[in-house]
């Protein structure tokens, strides 16, 4: 069974795009159970589709579902960048307590948000309207040339603000008051980097669906390889790369061997052998310091 090049593309940039998301999101808030999932990020996109199928249930649009989505998460996130200018300026939001709460914060939110997806579910369902269901696994069957287009676009920039931010990444890496004795403006870097961590979030789950918890066990997975363990520089320029081809191969593999003529999810399969490694990682350290 032949994949297309687009899809093979498109899986390795989500791949990519979810590791360098969550290497982002840990390395900044110096916390490794910091991640798109745990700060809330995958819940806001969510949502977003939830308003992008009401619009177009609503509207009788014929535009996909995930170009209104990303329309509608673009709109959010331009509002949210504009209210952060004063907001950050009064706010501390990334000490360690207010890390802590921030992720609480955001697994509550990810579970109102499965709590009022249910309800929303039923009440499309009661007005026949058709719900996007598939969002909680996500996968790439959908993968169109013009998608790539936007993601190569997104790569590129990508590739730029990773190249001016690394550098202040490592020095911020090493400790808060150390970047701080070094002149390093680490607000802005914090904020900049959450951002983009944000984004990517949200391109890649307004186009496939949610990929659970993919942001938080890949750069962990990651740190079980020599060239990534202690190396965040490494992590950061090249980390990607390497989840990206392997999140494309389970891709190849999900669709070339589907179960009774159903493709299983990538998403779903990736985050159950994720979820392992990270266990074994997790496990392994424990008993390496007993």
């Amino acid at each position: 069974m032949e994949v297309e090049i687009t899809r093979v593309l498109l899986a390795f940039f989500v791949g990519y795009f979810l590791t360098v998301s969550g290497s982002l999101a840990q390395i900044v808030t110096q916390n490794n159970l910091a991640s798109p999932s745990t700060l809330g990020f995958d819940g806001a996109a969510v949502i977003c589709i939830i308003l992008a199928q009401f619009v177009i249930s609503s509207l009788s649009l014929s535009l996909g579902i995930e170009w209104v989505s990303f329309l509608i998460f673009l709109i959010i996130f331009g509002v949210v960048i504009l209210a952060r200018i004063p907001f950050t300026k009064k706010i501390e939001l990334f000490t360690n307590k207010s890390i802590q709460n921030l992720i609480l914060i955001g697994l509550g939110f990810n579970l109102f948000v499965g709590a009022i997806f249910s309800v929303i579910q039923f009440l499309f369902m009661a007005l026949n309207w058709e719900f996007p269901t598939g969002i909680w696994f996500g996968n790439l069957k959908y993968a169109t040339i013009s998608i790539l287009w936007v993601f190569s676009f997104v790569f590129l920039g990508l590739q730029v603000f990773i190249f001016l931010l690394s550098k202040k990444l490592r020095l911020l890496s090493i400790g808060h008051d150390f970047a701080l004795g070094l002149g390093l403006n680490v607000k802005q870097t914090q904020t900049y980097s959450i951002f983009i961590s944000l984004f990517l979030t949200g391109l890649v789950i307004s186009f496939f669906g949610v990929f659970s918890f993919l942001g938080l066990i890949f750069p962990h997975v990651l740190r079980m390889l020599p060239m990534f363990k202690f190396n965040m520089r490494n992590e950061l320029l090249y980390g990607g790369f390497f989840t990206g081809l392997v999140f494309s191969g389970i891709d190849v593999l999900c669709y070339s061997f589907d179960i009774y003529g159903t493709e299983l999810p990538v998403g779903m399969v990736s985050s159950v052998a994720g979820s392992m490694a990270l266990l074994l990682l997790l496990t392994r350290k424990q008993i390496v310091k007993k």
